[in-house]
């Protein structure tokens, strides 16, 4: 690994995600909107290498509806009722188009789960009146516990969290990850004068959703036999090798903070 390749990446990484979010409302969305159709783009390649097509159409189209109610500031009622229409035209596709198989018709329904289904929430998050405390707890936390638990796997990792799925990853690891996003927490309570626990608790479920999120993407990647999503990034992979914790971590943020009566 080329730690000066990474540095200039994650630096160009940072400034555009931060720049984006705090920008506008509309500049959030899109952002999002944009890193929803590269990651839908770079999980279909790798299903088609696994033998797995798909197609491009109704998901985009779907994510364009959303993106466009989102932005009018509509409802989650319309928002689900969207996501079900999408649902049924992908299984209606399949009957239209028997030749395609059933396998075509369940991998529009997975696409449309994931990532485009969580997308729609972050969405919805990136428009609601706690977007700044949902996406900062979310994105520091889930860095923090990525970062820390590489650096604490590496140093003090021997048992293994899941060989078969991610062979790196470790149980030491995944706690120190953890306590490293509570630290992050009350960091961000401390600098924002948010409260304490609702920031060291938010923080800490989100890291936990996303490490889960990365093992749920480095699955699909193992079943494909790929590395990475793919090489937009140089060390770094592609949209959805840095968004796969995300997809995961920002909705349990946003639910999190709900619960908590954050509003």
């Amino acid at each position: 690994m080329d730690i000066k390749k990474r540095l200039l990446p994650a630096a160009i990484i940072v400034v555009v995600t931060f720049g984006c979010i705090l920008l506008s409302r509309f500049t959030r969305v899109v952002f999002f909107l944009a890193l929803a159709v590269c990651s839908a783009y770079e999980l279909q390649s790798v299903l088609f290498q696994a033998e797995i097509p798909s197609s491009k159409i109704l998901p985009i189209a779907y994510m364009a509806v959303e993106t466009v109610l989102c932005l009018a500031g509509a409802g989650v009622g319309w928002m689900v009722a969207v996501y079900a229409l999408a649902a049924f035209a992908a299984m209606f596709w399949g009957i239209l188009k028997p030749e395609r198989g059933a396998k075509f018709a369940m991998t529009e329904l997975f696409v449309l789960m994931w990532p485009f289904g969580f997308y729609t929430i972050i969405l919805y998050a990136a428009a609601s009146d706690i977007w700044r405390m949902t996406l900062v707890l979310a994105i520091l936390g889930t860095w923090a516990c990525d970062s820390m638990a590489l650096i604490g796997g590496k140093a003090c990792g021997s048992h293994k969290l899941a060989p078969t799925v991610s062979p790196h990853k470790t149980w030491e690891g995944t706690v120190i990850g953890g306590a490293s996003a509570i630290l992050a927490g009350a960091l961000m309570a401390w600098v924002f004068g948010w409260g304490f626990w609702v920031c060291v608790f938010t923080a800490f479920v989100a890291s936990c959703f996303g490490q889960v999120g990365d093992l749920a993407a480095s699955l699909i990647k193992r079943m494909a036999g790929v590395k990475d999503y793919s090489h937009l990034m140089p060390e770094h992979g592609g949209i959805m090798d840095k968004m796969d914790g995300m997809l995961f971590s920002i909705p349990a943020a946003y639910l999190c903070l709900r619960i908590c009566g954050v509003c």
